[in-house]
């Protein structure tokens, strides 16, 4: 706009050049000071407009952060109570003080992946993997397999390799795996010989025998209400990996625990190998939150699952389609496992893992719904990221659609910041003569006993800072009110230990926040996570230590 203003005066002065006469004293006011100043003014107030416009969609927590609040204080979010039990392999280590505390140097030169000059490249893998040829592998391969066909049947370096990383993951959790196991065999253990045993015995005494078999096979039935009917386990890894070979793998190191096969429902996820998920199904992480955690925390019958991801970019493929694209890209190809097993309050009754960690989760935002996509055309996706990895490039083609994605991050922090503020979120027990603050619907909440000042927040996301500048800035605002109640906040990002791989971005954090609070015994202090998804947020929050049901 500047620019036209300048050409207007060069136009003008070149007219008026040729036609001197014509130059006035009025004209000499109309046409060089009154217009160009109107025109000086219409740019100011255009660019004030535009300026005011992008604050109202970036920066709604000043404007408009009160009425939020108070709507949010008359409708709360429903809550649900998890017990999680968690392992992870990083190349840091494979516990949150090894991983946040571990600042060494951990690239190395690779001995097999070169770059387009044929240098080789730096890489960051998990050193204390075992070798694949060292574990026993060999039922992966059919027995029909002849020494002819042995290299074309074999499973490929991915898979191996990913074949290392679960191995490590289940070993890492041979408590919960043994505690399973224990409790199928308790539950499941068929008597074969019971059937048949009335046939044995004196004909006058085979009625009676057949009734208390009866009764006894009732209280079985009854106790097995009691008990867990399945063990679900989701699978998620690269598309380039063998998918039945590592279900064989899994299937098998969990039969080594006694836990049978028939008890297993393994269900394959292929990861989309990026950390901006799409609109498929099986990459979209909130969905499964959605579908497959919330249900389990409702259900009153003891219910779990265990999900595995797994992935590694150490590999010629993973090169071919990120880093020889991206020009010049500073990514440096790692892997990453995490293993997690969710279960419900009837479950961990049944169960009793002490190794686990109770977590109330809360979704804030538009539910998964792919309705939502249709009706907004797909503007109404929840992705907060502001530079492509790979090229630095803005990841919205629609400016509009950036600014309306930070939008609803704001109004998601707001929410948090807003029952976190109110206290009300913890199943600690509170004093008799407590208040409670009572919702539209007359449903009482507990609010702890703890005032902010006196307490240690651990305040996590999985925000990568390395490429999420705006989401760090707009997270460290929502600490600020923290610390300005008086709060010690101790904050940590942890989107950027596994970089392209939206499922181990968020279950990762989930897993360290887990071992975080796990090993936290400090009745004031406030632990919770914080996960972005497509079209919602997720709260994470460690229930107090002090805990009554």
């Amino acid at each position: 706009m500047m620019i036209l203003l300048v050409l207007y005066l060069i136009l003008v002065w070149m007219y008026f050049k040729d036609n001197t006469p014509q130059l006035t004293a009025s004209s000499l006011l109309l046409w060089f000071v009154t217009i160009p100043l109107l025109l000086l003014g219409s740019i100011m107030i255009l660019l004030w407009w535009q300026k005011r416009s992008d604050n109202q969609d970036v920066n709604t927590s000043d404007i408009g952060g009160e009425k939020f609040g108070e709507q949010e204080t008359i409708k709360q979010p429903v809550t649900h109570k998890l017990f999680i039990y968690s392992r992870v392999c990083l190349p840091e280590g494979n516990c949150w003080s090894e991983v946040i505390d571990n600042d060494e140097d951990l690239t190395v030169l690779s001995d097999d992946l070169v770059d387009m000059d044929g240098l080789p490249i730096l890489i960051k893998p998990i050193d204390n993997l075992p070798d694949a040829a060292s574990l026993p592998y060999e039922y992966m391969i059919d027995a029909d397999t002849t020494d002819s066909d042995l290299n074309d049947n074999s499973p490929n370096s991915t898979t191996l390799r990913l074949y290392s990383l679960i191995h490590e993951l289940l070993s890492l959790s041979d408590d919960v795996c043994s505690t399973l196991a224990e409790h199928f065999d308790q539950y499941y253990k068929q008597d074969d010989t019971q059937p048949n045993s009335a046939l044995h015995i004196h004909p006058e005494w085979q009625q009676h025998y057949l009734v208390s078999a009866n009764e006894e096979s009732s209280r079985m039935s009854v106790c097995s209400h009691a008990s867990l009917s399945a063990l679900p386990v989701y699978l998620c890894i690269p598309a380039s990996a063998d998918s039945s070979v590592l279900i064989t793998l899994v299937k098998a190191q969990l039969a080594n625990y006694g836990i049978p096969e028939s008890l297993l429902s393994i269900t394959p996820i292929v990861s989309s190998g990026t950390d901006i998920a799409d609109d498929t199904e099986t990459d979209d992480t909130s969905e499964f939150i959605h579908e497959q955690l919330i249900p389990l925390s409702q259900s009153p019958v003891p219910e779990l699952c265990l999900i595995l991801i797994a992935d590694s970019q150490i590999k010629h493929e993973w090169l071919d389609a990120h880093l020889y694209s991206s020009n010049g890209s500073n990514i440096i190809p790692t892997e990453a496992g995490v293993l997690l097993v969710f279960f419900n309050q009837a479950a961990q009754d049944v169960l009793d893992i002490d190794t686990s960690s109770r977590i109330l989760l809360t979704e804030i935002g538009t539910p998964s719904n792919k309705d939502n996509t249709s009706k907004n055309n797909g503007h109404d996706h929840h992705a907060s990221h502001d530079l492509d990895t790979n090229t630095g490039t803005p990841l919205y083609s629609n400016p509009h659609e950036h600014l309306r994605n930070r939008h609803h991050y704001l109004e998601h922090l707001t929410a948090i910041q807003n029952l976190l503020m109110d206290n009300n979120l913890s199943l600690s027990p509170i004093n008799a003569d407590e208040q409670t603050i009572t919702t539209q619907a007359t449903k009482a909440i507990p609010k702890t006993n703890v005032a902010l000042s006196d307490r240690t927040i651990t305040a996590i996301s999985d925000i990568n800072p390395l490429n999420q500048l705006y989401d760090v800035s707009v997270y460290l605002r929502f600490l600020e009110a923290f610390i300005v109640k008086g709060a010690l906040v101790n904050e940590h990002h942890l989107g950027h230990y596994m970089p392209l791989n939206q499922w181990l971005k968020p279950f990762i954090s989930l897993s360290l926040f887990v071992n975080s609070a796990e090993n936290s015994k400090q009745e004031s202090e406030l632990i919770f996570l914080v996960t972005q998804h497509k079209r919602c947020s997720i709260l994470w929050l460690a229930d107090s230590p002090k805990t009554s049901d």
